[in-house]
């Protein structure tokens, strides 16, 4: 299936910077992940993440599309501390980039 939207990374969490927006409310906590050409590999989500408790971490997973169990996650410490978030999200793009580059077409 092919998604239609802007996409300009190779892997995109659709739905991500709303979630941030909204200051990380748990029900926006989820999404597609799509490829820059409009593939969809599964769902990002973010769990074990406590929004009340400021100085708390979580997990950001990626569950591949037609499967209920998380492949690859990554942990960050802090959701407001850029250098956690953003290196927990670098190295799940990465990893998923990655995995779809080796999947058969």
């Amino acid at each position: 299936m092919l998604y239609r939207m802007n996409l300009i990374y190779p892997i995109n969490l659709v739905g991500h910077d709303k979630w941030m927006e909204s200051g990380y409310a748990l029900d926006l906590a989820g999404g597609d992940i799509i490829t820059k050409d409009g593939e969809i590999l599964g769902r990002w989500q973010v769990v074990e993440y406590d929004p009340e408790a400021d100085d708390e971490g979580g997990r950001y997973e990626f569950v591949p599309d037609g499967h209920d169990i998380a492949m690859f996650a990554e942990a960050f410490v802090f959701l407001d501390h850029r250098t956690s978030r953003g290196l927990a999200l670098s190295t799940l793009t990465r990893a998923i980039k990655e995995w779809h580059e080796v999947q058969p077409s």
